[in-house]
């Protein structure tokens, strides 16, 4: 799977890097009404527009990810905190399972595990 990603991003860098290579022609850039750059190369507009591009999805990011970096810390307190619970819970969970002869027989350890 990481090898299919890096082709990926290996491809759109191409794809970016050929089409900015066959627009060489200089272009006027107009920032703002009196602002005006006269013969800027496309290349270098098309290439700062995908940086651009590239760096407003990540911030966009940056809410969603720290909120999951939250989430993560507070789960793995809660299970620290309270895993002899869990181990329990599992255990009746198996006994039960046995009892009503949902299981035949259970070879593997059912209790949860902490890595």
């Amino acid at each position: 799977m990481r090898l299919l990603a890096w082709l990926l991003r290996l491809a759109l860098f191409l794809v970016i890097f050929w089409i900015a290579l066959k627009n060489t022609t200089p272009v006027p850039l107009r920032l703002t009404a009196t602002r005006v750059y006269e013969a800027v190369p496309l290349v270098v507009v098309i290439l700062v527009s995908v940086c651009v591009g590239v760096v407003a999805a990540i911030v966009s990011l940056l809410p969603t990810l720290a909120r999951m970096r939250r989430r993560i810390a507070r789960l793995n307190r809660l299970a620290t905190r309270d895993g002899g619970e869990a181990e329990r819970a599992g255990e009746r969970l198996a006994a039960a399972a046995r009892n009503i002869g949902a299981v035949g027989q259970l070879d593997v350890d059912t209790r949860l595990r902490r890595e």
